[in-house]
């Protein structure tokens, strides 16, 4: 092979070695199958780390990453090799690829080839995108392949089924221009497509590999499946895997298993076998072999593993690998001077410290006994030096006690005794639980106070947690005399000791973190009030108010794509990777508190909001004695449950952040109180996809939502699955559900009562009606008051409530701690394909039944109308409030009223309701005439 370092000279002159960057790890780049990775692959996944590589184009260096060594040490190398895939009717468990590591002297400016290899495809990935009887088969209902095979396991008619092999990876290097292997992990065999019911954990082969060059790394024995590919070999099968000097591919499917039914399983790069009906070989030092015959239980072998004879074994060759292959280099402590040859390195001094066996500690050494003279003159100065101490420390007691009593007056006379106590201590920032930022000490003297000449107020945002919070500009903070646009925080004058604490601790906070993902404290000013924080100015708003006012509707198509909102979650993901690593729990991760730096495609989503008891998203909590308030519906079963909150309760929050973002801004859990909510998490229940999301991402939010917490992955790991789904051309080229219902306007309608009523009556909501031609007004007349309203009558459909409470105790115990059905409103199921046609009638009614007295409305009834289930989120816009006593299923009316006049007052009646007990949801449509 020849191998031109010219490239790799130039590539890796702005590389430099930082003393502090120890490990490096290096991935797939997020690519799969029988080839390698890109350049922009690497560079996108490799962003935001210490990893530069550079990427073979062509040859046997295609997809083989290069890294150049940043000084002379010993590393330690840790080699990963990919899985196998897994067998139609054998999905149990896969092959696992081996993980073997070892040490080895490196020079500065040597250059490591890595080819990580890639896991073996499965043989039914996606059951959607095969045939019609390769889907039979994977869902189990055919038996063509079974009913096919010989007595003598010889021939079959019909072949396919079992699983790729598994790649491996390969770090080697040039002596000479001759590519050297230093560290191979094999990858693990394909299953077959049945399970071998005779097989057991004791026929499980070992470990194997090689520590001599001259050991022939040749390939795996073919047969009807491909065998693993080796270091330096040939083949000319096609469904074999190759050899890392033939360009280390993966093989395809057999050609029966092609030809028959289209089964294409290949082996993954780093040549794994390709599949028949048996599974294919791993790669390896030399390659997996693989059954002579397309025996339905036969698996294909794992490969061999390689150390070279340089290197110092450190961890001896172990299957455990479940997914693609990887590979991680770091620096090797030099323990030679310890007695134990043990040592770590101190975190906080950087300095190598010697460990003892057992948890001993070193002990003195007495070269012999002091003398009696030394002992008397030691104990006298150890007297008087005691003496002295004593004295000084009293005389300093009492001036200090002496000069607090002073300050304590000054204090007590000062106007601004408050906040002088708040500014003469330190504030620990885990005062509370929910701001806890590894135990640091804060004061805040390591605020920046903004002299208050320098702020100017513009325009009014909106209300906070503690007041109006204000655009504005600051003039001074960059060293010129020009002015920065941010938004202002305020407290009101008027204000509680605990509000002032609250204000202040939230500052300290945002000051700790510095990240591009989390909204940026510019500086407090504290000295005059009101007082302020200053944050960086988020222009796009919150992330669910952005996502409600950009569905796409029928009317008016969104500019949104996929791909935005993968990056939007990804930009999340970042921040909360940030505060794990800060071992810091945020305990609301949610759209709300989400900010988008713009509403332009260069938008970038950042966490902003600290403060999970003071979010003015009331109606999301769930009020647990006083004024605790607990964003159930984001938080997992530990939490509410045992009041336990670790790093997985940011990753359960983030998954219904993703089903936040997917549906578009929808509330979670569609037509659930919190106390539902309660019962349908803690019973195993969880949230179905939102509608037109992809599969990737909907796997993202369940595992999220594991009931263990140690099953959570970690941000990191999200980041890496996100991205992954950013390269998925089926993912970011799903087009965005178009909603069918009403504007994100008419959601928030006002809420009025009617007049005169002395019973609970159901509140009216305003909403404009279709001009369309085909659709009349159901009002004929001008209403006497705005408060009459215009009745429909409905015809009855007994026992189907699907957004109601349920009207009798027994209902609702035959619901308990079961999962319920829900009507999710971005699934669209329930509209119609000939929504919006001329004088098509809508397809589904309300399901309550509803009536009302002839003339209640001030004339006659005209019509029977059906009310439609829109495409828009049914409860929670529109409540219906009644008394439990009184209510009755077919004695609701169903209403619409106009706009109420502004000096009318309606709303305050109308919030007088929502103090009651229990609530009606049902979703409102528009009057059509039959």
């Amino acid at each position: 092979c020849d191998f031109n370092l010219s490239d790799l000279q130039r590539f890796f002159q702005s590389v430099f070695w930082k003393q502090e960057i120890l490990t490096w790890w290096f991935t797939s780049c997020g690519a799969s199958g029988p080839r390698g990775p890109t350049q922009a692959q690497c560079d996108s996944a490799y962003r935001n780390t210490n990893v530069s590589v550079m990427v073979g184009k062509e040859g046997p260096l295609r997809g083989v990453q290069m890294w150049r060594v940043p000084a002379t040490n010993r590393y330690k190398i840790t080699a990963y090799g990919a899985a196998g895939g897994k067998g139609a009717k054998n999905h149990n468990k896969r092959s696992h690829g081996v993980i073997i590591s070892a040490i080895f002297p490196l020079e500065k400016g040597d250059i490591l080839y890595l080819l990580i290899g890639h896991q073996g495809e499965d043989a039914c990935p996606g059951v959607s995108t095969r045939n019609a009887l390769t889907h039979k088969i994977c869902l189990g209902e055919s038996t063509v392949i079974e009913d096919g095979f010989d007595r003598d396991s010889s021939a079959m008619e019909w072949a396919g089924g079992g699983g790729g092999g598994g790649g491996a990876t390969f770090i080697f290097r040039l002596e000479d221009g001759e590519p050297v292997p230093l560290l191979i992990a094999a990858g693990g065999g394909g299953k077959a497509y049945l399970e071998d019911p005779e097989s057991s954990l004791d026929q499980i082969p070992l470990e194997q590999y090689e520590n001599d060059t001259v050991a022939a790394g040749v390939n795996g024995r073919t047969g009807a499946a491909g065998g693993g590919g080796g270091w330096r070999d040939t083949t000319t099968h096609l469904w074999a895997g190759k050899s890392l000097f033939e360009g280390p591919e993966g093989g395809s499917s057999c050609p029966q298993a092609l030809s028959k039914l289209g089964w294409a399983t290949f082996g993954g790069f780093g040549g794994g076998g390709g599949a028949c009906t048996a599974g294919g070989g791993g790669g390896g030092y030399r390659g997996g072999d693989v059954s002579q015959t397309d025996d339905i239980t036969a698996d294909g072998q794992d490969g061999i593993s390689f150390v070279h004879p340089s290197g110092e074994i450190f961890l001896q060759p172990l299957a455990a690998m479940e997914s693609h292959g990887e590979a991680e280099i770091e620096v090797h402590l030099n323990c030679s001077h310890c007695q134990t040859q043990s040592c770590k390195r101190d975190e906080d001094s950087r300095l190598i410290l010697c460990l003892c066996h057992n948890e001993e500690v070193l002990g003195s050494v007495a070269e012999g006994h002091p003398s009696l003279s030394l002992i008397l003159a030691v104990v006298a100065s150890a007297v008087v030096m005691g003496i002295v101490l004593t004295c000084a420390s009293l005389t300093l007691m009492y001036y200090r006690k002496k000069n607090h009593l002073h300050a304590v007056r000054v204090r007590l006379q000062s106007p601004e005794y408050k906040l002088s106590k708040i500014r003469s201590s330190t504030i620990m920032t885990d005062y509370n639980p929910n701001y806890c930022f590894a135990g640091k000490v804060a004061s805040l003297s390591e605020l920046k106070e903004v002299p208050r000449k320098n702020i100017t107020l513009l325009r009014a945002l909106g209300h906070g947690a503690f007041g109006e919070v204000y655009e504005g500009q600051v003039l001074g903070m960059n060293g010129e005399n020009t002015a920065m646009q941010v938004a202002i925080k305020t407290l009101p004058e008027i204000c509680s000791e605990q509000d002032e604490m609250d204000f202040l601790m939230e500052a300290l906070i945002m000051s700790k973190f510095n990240h591009q993902n989390i909204v940026r404290c510019i500086g407090v000013s504290l000295q005059i009030l009101p007082r302020f924080i200053l944050l960086e100015l988020m222009t796009g708003g919150d992330l669910k108010s952005f996502l409600r006012h950009n569905r796409p509707k029928i009317s008016q198509a969104s500019s949104l794509t996929m791909l935005e909102l993968l990056h939007m979650a990804r930009d999340i993901a970042f921040g909360c990777q940030y505060l794990e690593e800060n071992h810091f729990i945020h305990r609301d991760i949610a759209a709300r508190n989400c900010l988008l730096t713009c509403p332009g495609p260069e938008r970038v989503a950042k966490i902003g909001d600290f403060g999970m008891a003071r979010d003015i998203y009331r109606a999301s909590y769930y009020r647990k004695g006083g004024r605790a308030m607990l964003p159930v519906k984001w938080m997992p079963p530990e939490a509410f449950l045992e009041g336990i909150f670790t790093c997985k309760t940011d990753t359960w929050s983030f998954g219904v952040l993703l089903w936040e973002i997917f549906s578009l801004g929808y509330m979670p859990y569609p037509c659930k109180t919190n106390q539902e909510v309660l019962e349908f998490v803690t019973s195993g229940g969880r949230m179905d996809p939102p509608k037109s999301c992809p599969g990737p991402v909907y796997r993202i939010m369940t595992q999220c939502w594991q009931h263990c917490p140690e099953h959570r992955p970690n941000f990191s790991t999200i980041l890496e699955r996100i991205n992954y789904c950013t390269q998925d051309p089926d993912v970011i080229n799903t087009p965005l559900p178009v909603e069918y219902g009403p504007a994100v306007e008419e959601e928030g309608s006002t809420v009025i009562r009617p007049e005169g009523s002395g019973s609970m009556t159901p509140l009216l909501v305003t909403h404009s009606m279709s001009q369309d031609a085909s659709l009349q007004p159901c009002i004929s007349a001008p209403l006497p008051q705005v408060h009459k309203p215009c009745l429909l009558l409905q015809r009855p459909v007994p026992e189907h409530r699907p957004c109601s409470r349920s009207s009798s105790s027994s209902g609702s115990q035959k619901l308990k701690n079961k999962t319920k059905n829900l009507w999710n409103p971005t699934y669209g199921s329930w509209v119609l394909e000939s929504f919006g046609r001329g004088k098509t009638a809508l397809s589904h009614t309300q399901s309550m039944p509803l009536s009302w007295p002839a003339g209640a409305a001030g004339g006659p009834l005209t019509a029977v109308m059906d009310l439609a289930k829109l495409q828009s989120f049914p409860c929670g816009n529109v409540n219906y409030a009644y008394d439990e006593q009184s209510y009755e299923a077919e004695s609701l009316p169903l209403v619409v009223a106009r706009s109420p006049e502004p000096n009318e007052g309606h709303y305050e009646r109308g919030r007088a309701l929502f103090s009651r007990s229990y609530w009606l949801m049902v979703s409102m449509g528009t009057c059509t005439k039959l």
